[in-house]
């Protein structure tokens, strides 16, 4: 009998300024959701206040470390653009480790 483990998911969210609308927390509870739905177990990272135009963020930096060490099958973002601002940010985040 083969046993199949859920997989495991870094889900990231992040808003550029508190207040003014912007609120982490609406991503975070669509992306539980889509988690549970999938049967994901899943591990939260979360900019609140960091710019999207910076390449260096804390909770973006822990979770590239942490699945660039096999810690995640997946990482689940609400939109794009909260991940990357760009193309190239794209590309140097998801750069393997030198």
């Amino acid at each position: 009998m083969t046993t199949t483990h859920p997989l495991r998911a870094a889900l990231y969210a992040r808003v550029s300024t508190t207040g003014h609308g912007q609120d982490v927390g609406l991503q975070l509870d669509e992306l539980r959701q889509v988690a549970s739905q999938r049967g994901w177990v899943a591990t939260e990272f979360v900019d609140d206040g960091v710019s999207g135009s910076t390449d260096s963020r804390p909770a973006l930096d822990q979770m590239m470390a942490d699945a660039r060490g096999g810690k995640f099958d997946l990482v689940a973002v609400w939109r794009f653009d909260r991940f990357a601002r760009s193309t190239r940010h794209l590309l140097v985040a998801c750069r393997p480790a030198t």
